[in-house]
């Protein structure tokens, strides 16, 4: 069970650098395309909090959750902590409900996030942004990863 979790956190990464793909495919569409990237990803990340919070009612991890985007919101970094709350849902969804829904969502997520870095990070070599998107969103698998194996403890 923990290989599946490992394995369906891995294909959910790969969104980032499927968006980054797309992203060098049509790169004369991203500098007009930001915006829409920008709505794309902030429309996915609210139907996952309601997705999440709809399939899985209970109080405390509504708290929880909510207090996670909350905190992670004062920080210059939010966007990459965004990323690192979805391993956080993807994990209660796992063990609780929605996660048919849910990991769908997170991998679609990935795909403007990948884009809009791949944006912002235009001029660099395609082996600087490679691996600066892997620093940047290696927290989720990590995260990702230690929750799974803490799953197995608890």
């Amino acid at each position: 069970m923990l290989l599946t979790y490992i394995i369906l956190l891995i294909i959910i990464f790969l969104g980032l650098l499927i968006g980054l793909l797309i992203g060098y495919m049509a790169k004369e569409e991203l500098k007009p395309g930001k915006k829409y990237f920008d709505i794309l990803r902030h429309a996915l990340f609210i139907a996952i909090l309601v997705v999440f919070f709809v399939k899985n009612p209970s109080v405390v991890f509504i708290i929880f959750i909510a207090a996670l985007v909350i905190i992670f919101s004062f920080s210059k970094h939010r966007e990459t902590l965004y990323y690192y709350t979805l391993a956080v849902i993807f994990f209660l969804s796992w063990h609780y409900n929605g996660f048919a829904l849910l990991a769908p969502l997170i991998f679609l997520y990935g795909l403007p996030v990948g884009s809009i870095y791949l944006h912002n990070h235009i001029k660099k070599k395609k082996k600087q942004v490679i691996l600066g998107l892997l620093y940047r969103y290696a927290g989720f698998l990590i995260l990702g990863i230690i929750l799974g194996l803490l799953g197995l403890v608890l």
